[in-house]
């Protein structure tokens, strides 16, 4: 009966040592390895779902600084094209340092800077006083502010605006104009130019007209 009771408690000791050995070996195995690759795992998936966000984002952020751009482009080169070198240089200024690779707004402030010195130059050059005459076609926007038959009337004019600082021409008689003598305080590449010039001078009011000449 005793040797029974002796062989009992030995299997009973055996299989509490197999159990906790199981535990220890469970744990060990859900502490050091199962719970490091799960969290590894899970890292690793917050990792790329931050820079999924992070990509998406600045894709987003490229969209909207390339619609700026344009935008600022657009408004740029209408200013350009109007001589508001201000305006226009500051828009490229912008423009460029939305999209910092983009070389059409630097070639276009580097062509505004020409711009600038050429008529600083050409001011430099003029005389006040001084009337200029033009006597064949340029295809030039003249801003006409007079056109007369008489001459001498015509230089009169053009000499006292050009005393008061402007800077006159008077398109002569010629065989495409061959009766009125007129009296021009600004000539432009373009028609649009023109016109915002004559807006600005809106000290003649409705004697000023555009002439392509």
């Amino acid at each position: 009966m005793s040797n029974l009771s002796s062989r009992n408690n030995r299997v009973t000791i055996i299989i509490l040592v197999i159990f906790f050995a199981l535990v220890l070996g469970v744990g060990a195995w859900y502490l050091f390895t199962y719970r490091p690759k799960q969290e590894a795992i899970k890292k690793a998936r917050l990792e790329q779902i931050a820079r999924e966000e992070a990509e998406k984002q600045r894709k987003e952020l490229e969209v909207q600084q390339k619609a700026a751009y344009d935008t600022l482009i657009i408004k740029a080169d209408t200013a350009f094209n109007l001589e508001n070198w201000d305006s226009a240089r500051s828009r490229y200024t912008q423009a460029s340092s939305l999209l910092p690779n983009e070389q059409y707004p630097r070639d276009q402030l580097a062509l505004i800077s020409t711009r600038l010195e050429e008529t600083a130059a050409s001011e430099a050059g003029k005389v006040a006083g001084v009337v200029e005459t033009v006597s064949c076609t340029s295809g030039r926007f003249f801003v006409i502010v007079s056109s007369s038959i008489d001459g001498d009337l015509a230089k009169d004019y053009a000499a006292r605006l050009a005393k008061e600082g402007k800077y006159v021409k008077i398109i002569v008689p010629n065989a495409a104009n061959s009766l009125f003598h007129r009296v021009s305080i600004g000539d432009y590449d373009t028609r649009e130019q023109a016109r915002s010039a004559t807006e600005l001078n809106g000290a003649f009011g409705n004697e000023a007209w555009i002439l392509k000449y």
